[in-house]
């Protein structure tokens, strides 16, 4: 089911920024909590499924982009946007590689904040909405594969009986029964690849 809750953890160490931007998002019908370090901002992450994360760069403790790397690994369908002073293409370059939707240079205008952050939470929603669709239909290809294999499963035993009935050779039966397991084992390789 795809989240509705807009949640918004703004880390900054900047009390008098981190308070403006909470304000701001507040008064826009965000949910809001703040960090105001990198272990305090891990801490949150861990805690709570926070749909969308404004990221300053220089924090004390860890760094904004230690934060947005372990954000990357352990709560990769947070977006994340950069909000920092450090005004260096090289950084920007590496925080969107990390997976930053978006990298704004302070001092910034909240309206460009909120178009910022509008953009990233469409952008996680349809990611969200894509891989829903993709589990289905890979729920679906999984049922199909069993119901197949099953069918084939059922008619290679009850060729196995009907060989037995004519009297056909035992060798030639063990053969046709390794064929089944060579299917089997097949089928299971395909299932866990599915899965």
């Amino acid at each position: 089911m795809i989240s509705t809750k807009r949640t918004i953890l703004i880390v900054n160490d900047e009390p008098v920024g981190c308070e403006l931007l909470y304000e701001c998002l507040q008064e826009k019908g965000y949910l809001c909590d703040t960090a105001m370090n990198g272990p305090e901002a891990l801490e949150k992450l861990a805690a709570e499924d926070f749909s969308l994360m404004l990221l300053d760069i220089r924090l004390p403790g860890i760094s904004g982009m230690e934060v947005l790397r372990e954000a990357r690994l352990k709560h990769s369908k947070i977006a994340t946007i950069v909000i920092t002073a450090v005004s260096d293409v090289a950084t920007a370059v590496e925080a969107m590689k990390l997976g930053a939707l978006d990298y704004l240079v302070k001092p910034f205008k909240l309206d460009r904040v909120n178009a910022s952050i509008s953009a990233a939470l469409e952008s996680r929603q349809a990611i969200e909405e894509s891989s829903t669709v993709v589990e289905a239909i890979a729920r679906g290809v999984e049922l199909t594969l069993d119901s197949l294999f099953g069918y084939s499963k059922l008619v290679t035993e009850r060729t196995v009986e009907i060989a037995h009935g004519m009297g056909i050779a035992e060798d030639e039966i063990r053969q046709w029964v390794a064929v089944k397991e060579q299917l089997d084992s097949k089928r299971d390789r395909i299932l866990k690849l599915a899965a």
